[in-house]
């Protein structure tokens, strides 16, 4: 096989993988600059010969084996493993490629406890220790967590979040000395850039519609400035009437009627008529007399209905079918 370089190996896995499924990774796993080299890489790559796939591929099972095992019992573990399965030679040449070219994370462990574990573990540090975590896990559990802590403290804790791009070695070794104590230990690394804005819109994203209330409206007392800028970022259910027709129209056909019902109870009038412009005559007037049929519901009810709405909003950006203007920028459909 020619020899690739990093680049044009993720190149060539994600043409192996296809469009649907390549389109996930990217929005996931890398940034906005290694997006357009490997673009540029697939685009000069006009036939891969079989042997150069598979081998790409053989190699990338290796080393996603090997991190499996590296994050689940550490470096010792994954090297007994990956000797019994491919013979010392083969085991040493992988982990030395893995070390090589990827970083310990800290805090990775914990990415594999349950987030009511943490909570129990952390509730009681300082709110810079917590958001620090925070920054760390994955956004489903800091979401989890952010959501247990009380809300005086939710956010303080995600203005921190917010705030924090680099932190030093210092403060990793103080904060893993900690958790060494009450979990388990954790990697090293020299320095990472973690939280930001995007770190904080992330979790925001997955808590309940009260939860990000609540954080939001702290942020607006503690620090205009950062609360508007996670808003551009963020779409809630009050948006869905800056979508166009068509995007609304999708997101209808995915919604269960009783949880567009209710969420539309507590909806302002701007986002009732944007609704009921894109539904049918008879659906517009059956979800009519739903909402004045309902009676007496509470507010938490109409919240959840209203989150339910924006998770599917969310899922649909996420999948392609449809897009979410970010950051106050125009949306170009092509």
């Amino acid at each position: 096989m020619l020899k690739l370089t990093g680049i044009q190996k993720a190149a060539v896995l994600l043409i192996a993988l296809g469009s649907d499924l390549s389109s996930r990774v990217l929005k996931i796993d890398f940034s906005q600059n290694d997006i357009e080299l490997i673009a540029h890489e697939i685009s000069n790559m006009i036939k891969i010969p079989a042997e150069v796939k598979n081998a790409v591929i053989d190699e990338f099972m290796e080393l996603q084996k090997a991190r499996d095992y590296l994050t689940h019992g550490g470096l010792n573990y994954a090297k007994e493993l990956l000797e019994k399965a491919m013979g010392h030679q083969k085991a040493t040449e992988i982990l030395n490629k893995l070390t090589i070219n990827m970083k310990a994370i800290p805090f990775s462990s914990l990415r594999k406890t349950d987030a009511k574990q943490i909570y129990n573990f952390i509730r009681e540090e300082h709110p810079q220790t917590i958001a620090l975590i925070l920054a760390h896990l994955t956004p489903e559990q800091a979401a989890i967590i952010l959501g247990m802590l009380p809300p005086e403290l939710q956010s303080e804790i995600s203005r921190r979040i917010a705030i924090i791009d680099r932190f030093t070695p210092d403060i990793v070794r103080d904060v893993e000395a900690l958790l060494e104590r009450k979990i388990s230990s954790v990697a090293q690394q020299d320095q990472t850039v973690v939280g930001g804005v995007q770190s904080l819109v992330d979790i925001l994203n997955r808590v309940s519609r009260s939860a990000e209330k609540v954080i939001l409206e702290g942020l607006e007392r503690e620090d205009p400035v950062l609360a508007e800028e996670v808003k551009r970022r963020m779409f809630v259910f009050e948006d869905l009437a800056t979508l166009p027709d068509n995007f609304i129209q999708r997101v209808l056909r995915e919604v269960n009627q009783k949880d567009l019902a209710l969420a539309m109870r507590g909806a302002n009038e701007e986002v009732n008529a944007r609704i009921y412009k894109n539904m049918s005559k008879r659906a517009a007037e059956m979800t009519r007399e739903e909402i004045e049929f309902m009676g007496p519901v509470r507010l938490k009810e109409v919240e959840k209905a209203q989150q339910k709405v924006v998770t599917i909003i969310r899922k649909l950006d996420e999948s392609g079918e449809i897009v979410i203007s970010r950051g106050g920028e125009d949306v170009i459909i092509v």
